[in-house]
C-alpha cells in the first residue's frame, strides 16, 4: 500500500512521486483498505469499463478529444506521453499502451494523431495578466481539484503548505502547449474532455487568458509575444495508413473517438481471472495488453470488485460512486460524506457574516429532491441566471453535454414519495406576508433579500424566486429542521420540535404557517412587511437650503466616500482614503436607502447623468485630517501632505462650482480636476481659488 504521509519536500514539485495513477474518489475514501467500493471506482475511472462491461458511474469516463491535436499540443510531449503516460503527468490515469511497440511503430502512431482534424487558427489575445491570473485559479475553485501555486499569498496563508496528496496534477504546459491553444481548451472544456472529468468554469474571456498566462507563467502583458506551438512534420500516408492501423489494433477507440475506427467491447474478466499476471491489473506488462502501474491496494480493491463482493456495500445505492469519481466531493459534501479538505478549505472564500454558508458550496444531500428539474437542468448548464450565490468566489461549474441526464439521475436517485405536500390556502396568503417580515413576522428580510430589495442585514439568497427553485417538499422539510441539512447554518430553527415560534398567527399551526410562506413567495404581490418604502423615492436626498453631507460606499470612490449635495444640482464625491474629490455631477444627488438600511450595503451610484470624474492618479498620497462644515453648510476637507497642511473648501453660487485650496507653507499643492469643466483660476496668498463651470 502507497504510504499516506509524504513529506512536504515531495509535495513541492506537484502531486506525487510514485507511478501510480490518482483516481481522486479512490484515494480519499477507499484507499485505507481494499473495497469492492473502491474497485467499481477505479474501474470506471480507469477506463476498464470502455473494454470489460458497463460503468457503475452514470457518465462513463472517456479520453480526451484528440481532434486537431497537432493545433494544440506538442508533438514532442505527446511521444514522451504515449512511451510513459507518467512522464507526462504524475498520476495520469491513461494505461501504458505501447510498451509493445518499436520506436517507428510509436512514430507511426504520432503521424495517424497529427493527421485527425482540419487544424485550427488561433486569434492572439491583446492583454494578459499572470498576477490576476492566479488570484482567479485560487478563488474561483481550481484549486479544489488542482494544488495551489506554492508562492500564492492565500486568503489565510501560502500555498506552500497547503499542497494535497489528493491534487491532481497538472502536465509541463510550458512543454505541453501555448497560451492560445490553452486559453481555447480552458473557454469549452467539454469540447475536448466530453466526460466532464474537467468541468466548465464559467469565466469571462479576459479571465480565461489571465489564468492561462497563470498556468504558462507566461509574464508579458502581450499574448501576441508568446512563442507558437512548433509545427509537427508534414505526415506521411504510409506512416498515418500504419498508425491508424495500430490504434485500431491496440483497441484506442473504446476510450477515444476515431474517425473510421470503432472500439471493441472485450468480453468480461472472469471472477476467477488471477489479477497477479496475464491482464492488464496484472504486476508487469502483458505484451498487447494495456498496462497500469497499480499498488497492491488498488490490485486488490478491482480484484473484489470483479469478484462481486459489493452487493452488501451500502454506499452502491446512494450516487457515492458518480459523486467520487467525478470529484464532486472536492466542493460539496452529502449525506455527511466529502466537502473541501483540510488543505483546501481556505481557498474557499466569500462573506463570512454567512458563516460557512457564504464562503463554502452548498451540500448535494437530496439534491434531486431539492430542486425543480428545470431549475437543475439550468445549473448543470452553468446559465448565469441560475446563480443565487453571488457572495460565493467559487463558482459552480458545468456540464453542459451531461445536465439533462444528471439531472433525471439525480431525481430518480432522490426521489421522496413520501413526503408531505405544502396544501395551499389562498385566504392565508396575507399572513404568508406578516411572517416572512420583521413586523410580527419570523424576520425573514432581515438576512434573505427579496428580489431587487435587499436584506435588512446580511446577504443571503433571494427568497421571491424560491418557488421556481425549489420543490415545496424539500422546502418544508428543511424549515422544520435547517441544521439536519446542514450543520452549522445559521438558519434558526423557527418550529423547534415541530412547534411555531408565532402561536399568534395562524393558530400557531405549523403545516398552515410554513404553506402561507410559500404561498405568498409563489403567489403574493408586493413586499413582505418591514422593508422601507424605497420605491416612493422617500430616501432620496434633495440639497434644498443648505449643503447635504453623507458618508457612504460608493462606487469609483471607495468606502471613505463623503458625499455633498449643493442646492443648485452640483454635487461631490470626495475620497477620504485618498484625501482627493474623485467626482463632480449634476442633476440629482443620492438615494441613502442602501446606506441607512443595509448592514452590508452596496457601492452607491450617483442619481444624476452628467458625471465628471476627478483623475488624481500621480498626486502624492495625503493623510486626511477630517472636514469642517462652515456656517452655510459649506464643507472644508483637511488632508497633511508630509508637513504640510491644506484645506480645502467647496460652495456653490451661480450655477458655478468654487473650490478654495489653502496651504501653510511650502510649494502649491498639485491639484486635480474634474473632466470636461471649465477651470478658471484666482491665485491669492498661499491660496488658489478654482471655478468650475459649465457651458
Amino acid at each position: 500500500m502507497k504510504k499516506k504521509f509524504i513529506p512536504a519536500i515531495a509535495l513541492m514539485t506537484f502531486g506525487f512521486a510514485q507511478a501510480e495513477p490518482l483516481v481522486v474518489g479512490y484515494e480519499r475514501f477507499h484507499s485505507q483498505a481494499p473495497s469492492a467500493v473502491g474497485g467499481a471506482i477505479l474501474f470506471s475511472e480507469l477506463g476498464c469499463a470502455n473494454c470489460h462491461g458497463e460503468s457503475e458511474v452514470v457518465i462513463p469516463r472517456k479520453g480526451p478529444s484528440l481532434e486537431n491535436i497537432s493545433s494544440r499540443v506538442s508533438r514532442d510531449w505527446v511521444v514522451k506521453f504515449l512511451k510513459n503516460p507518467e512522464a507526462g503527468r504524475k498520476g495520469s490515469t491513461m494505461p501504458h499502451m505501447t510498451h509493445g511497440l518499436a520506436g517507428p511503430e510509436v512514430d507511426a502512431v504520432v503521424s495517424y494523431l497529427g493527421s485527425l482534424g482540419k487544424g485550427l487558427k488561433f486569434k492572439k489575445a491583446r492583454h494578459a495578466n499572470a498576477e490576476r491570473g492566479s488570484a482567479l485559479y485560487h478563488e474561483k475553485g481550481c484549486v479544489a481539484c488542482h494544488a495551489p501555486t506554492s508562492d500564492f499569498q492565500g486568503p489565510r496563508g501560502s500555498g506552500l503548505t497547503l499542497k494535497s496528496a489528493l491534487a491532481i496534477s497538472l502536465p509541463d504546459l510550458k512543454e505541453k502547449t501555448t497560451l492560445t491553444a490553452l486559453e481555447r481548451f480552458l473557454n469549452d472544456p467539454s469540447r475536448y474532455r466530453p466526460d466532464g472529468r474537467m468541468p466548465h468554469i464559467p469565466l469571462e474571456k479576459q479571465e480565461i487568458i489571465d489564468i492561462s498566462a497563470h498556468l504558462l507563467d507566461f509574464q508579458s502583458s502581450d499574448p501576441r509575444e508568446e512563442r507558437d506551438l512548433a509545427p509537427w512534420p508534414k505526415v506521411n500516408r504510409d506512416q498515418v495508413a500504419q498508425g491508424k492501423s495500430l490504434v485500431a489494433k491496440m483497441n484506442c477507440a473504446s476510450c477515444h473517438d476515431f474517425p473510421g475506427v470503432e472500439g471493441t467491447k472485450m468480453r468480461p474478466i472472469p471472477p476467477s481471472s488471477s489479477f497477479n499476471s496475464g491482464s492488464c491489473i496484472s504486476g508487469e506488462p502483458v505484451k498487447g495488453q494495456p498496462h497500469y502501474h497499480l499498488t497492491a491496494g488498488q490490485r486488490a480493491s478491482l480484484a473484489l470488485y470483479l469478484k462481486g463482493e459489493q452487493s452488501n456495500t451500502p454506499d452502491f445505492g446512494k450516487g457515492h460512486l458518480t459523486f467520487a469519481a467525478m470529484n464532486c466531493y472536492a466542493c460539496h459534501s452529502r449525506d455527511g460524506k466529502g466537502g473541501p479538505g483540510v488543505e483546501t478549505d481556505p481557498f474557499f472564500i466569500g462573506n463570512e457574516s454567512l458563516g460557512d454558508s457564504g464562503r463554502v458550496p452548498p451540500p448535494l444531500t437530496g439534491i434531486g429532491h431539492k430542486l425543480q428539474h428545470d431549475w437543475l437542468v439550468g445549473v448543470l448548464e452553468g446559465r448565469g441566471d441560475r446563480r443565487v450565490r453571488p457572495y460565493l468566489k467559487t463558482q459552480m461549474p458545468a456540464y453542459p453535454a451531461h445536465a439533462e441526464v444528471l439531472a433525471k439521475w439525480l431525481a430518480k436517485l432522490d426521489a421522496a414519495p413520501g413526503a408531505k405536500p405544502i396544501v395551499l390556502q389562498p385566504k392565508d396568503l396575507k399572513a404568508g406576508r406578516t411572517l416572512l417580515g420583521s413586523q410580527g413576522g419570523f424576520n425573514c428580510i432581515t438576512c434573505h433579500n427579496w428580489g431587487e430589495q435587499k436584506s435588512l442585514g446580511i446577504p443571503a439568497l433571494d427568497l421571491s424566486s424560491l418557488d421556481r427553485r425549489l420543490q415545496p417538499g424539500w422546502f418544508r422539510s428543511y424549515l422544520l429542521d435547517p441544521p439536519a441539512y446542514r450543520p452549522g447554518t445559521l438558519m434558526p430553527s423557527l418550529w423547534p420540535n415541530g412547534h411555531s415560534s408565532l402561536p399568534d398567527i395562524l393558530d400557531g399551526d405549523t403545516e398552515r404557517q410554513i404553506a402561507a410562506l410559500w404561498a405568498f413567495i409563489q403567489k403574493g404581490e408586493g413586499l413582505p412587511t418591514g422593508f422601507p418604502d424605497h420605491r416612493s423615492g422617500r430616501f432620496e436626498l434633495t440639497p434644498k437650503d443648505r449643503p447635504i453631507i453623507q458618508r457612504t460606499f460608493f462606487e469609483k470612490t471607495g468606502t471613505k466616500a463623503i458625499l455633498v449635495g449643493f442646492p443648485g444640482d452640483i454635487h461631490l464625491a470626495y475620497d477620504g482614503q485618498k484625501s482627493q474629490p474623485s467626482l463632480v455631477w449634476r442633476g440629482r444627488f443620492f438615494d441613502a436607502y442602501d446606506t441607512w438600511f443595509s448592514r452590508f450595503a452596496p457601492f452607491g451610484k450617483p442619481l444624476g447623468k452628467e458625471l465628471y470624474p476627478v483623475d488624481h492618479a500621480g498626486l502624492k498620497p495625503a493623510r486626511f485630517r477630517g472636514y469642517q462644515i462652515g456656517p452655510r453648510g459649506n464643507p472644508t476637507f483637511l488632508s497633511q501632505p508630509g508637513d504640510q497642511l491644506i484645506e480645502d473648501s467647496y460652495r456653490v453660487e451661480g450655477g458655478q462650482l468654487i473650490r478654495t485650496v489653502k496651504w501653510n507653507q511650502g510649494s502649491p499643492p498639485a491639484t486635480a480636476h474634474p473632466a470636461g469643466v471649465n477651470v478658471e483660476m484666482v491665485t491669492g496668498d498661499r491660496s488658489k481659488k478654482y471655478i468650475y463651470s459649465w457651458k
